[in-house]
This record gives structure tokens, C-alpha cells and sequence, in this order.
């Protein structure tokens, strides 16, 4: 398969799918083109939520959630934090603190400024 520079949510989708083929089927033997695979998808991810720079953190938050098909469960769980500290940051009732800005940064290989941009919590 020829590999090409991600374009496109469709684009983005087939390489995730050959991706998760190709990791399940043999890692060692396609150990290379699933690490080209993977800095081109991280590639177009960085830049899709760069060229969104209008969403807020928790925006961006919501958009990593769902394009890694990531339950906030699973995400805690590999954040060592607790579930109810996801959601009330996906419901505004908590604000990022440095620690979960680095962590998220971190998970999903993105810069730390993505997510200081300041939002409102919610009043409840």
C-alpha cells in the first residue's frame, strides 16, 4: 500500500483501520509500515486540532475522546485519575489542572498549549 501525507477524515479513517489490521494480524513483520502509519495519523491529528484552534480544551478533549474511540473510563485508567474527574472536566464542573494538561499532552502526543487556553466552568 503507498502511503501518503493524511488529507482527509476518510483518509484518516482507512489508515487507522490498516493500522489496527496490521497490528493485530503481525506486529514484527509489519513492524515499519505500522510506524509510518502511526507518525502520519499523529501528524494529521496534530494538525486537524492546530488548524481548530478555536476549540477550547475540554472542545479538544471530547474530539481526542472520539476520534481514539477512548471511553473517559479507559482514559482514566491510563491517566491514573478517577472517572468523575473526567467527566466533570468534559462537563465543565472542573478545570484542567498543570498535572492533567501534562498528562493529556502526554497520552496523546500534542503540545501542552492546546489545552491551557482558558474556558468557562459551568455555575453548577
Amino acid at each position: 500500500m503507498k502511503y501518503t501525507k493524511i488529507k482527509s477524515d476518510t483518509q484518516y479513517t482507512l489508515y487507522c483501520e490498516r493500522h489496527e489490521e496490521l497490528t493485530f494480524k503481525n506486529y514484527i513483520a509489519h513492524q515499519d509500515e505500522i510506524e509510518l502509519i502511526e507518525v502520519l495519523i499523529e501528524e494529521y491529528e496534530n494538525r486537524t486540532i492546530e488548524y481548530n484552534s478555536n476549540l477550547n480544551p475540554v472542545e479538544v478533549l471530547e474530539y481526542l475522546l472520539k476520534e481514539n474511540n477512548l471511553a473517559k473510563s479507559e482514559l482514566a485508567r491510563e491517566l491514573n485519575v478517577s472517572r468523575q474527574l473526567i467527566t466533570d472536566i468534559l462537563a465543565y464542573r472542573r478545570d484542567l489542572t498543570k498535572a492533567m494538561i501534562i498528562k493529556l499532552s502526554k497520552r496523546f502526543k500534542l503540545s501542552t498549549a492546546i489545552f491551557t487556553k482558558e474556558y468557562k466552568l459551568s455555575n453548577s
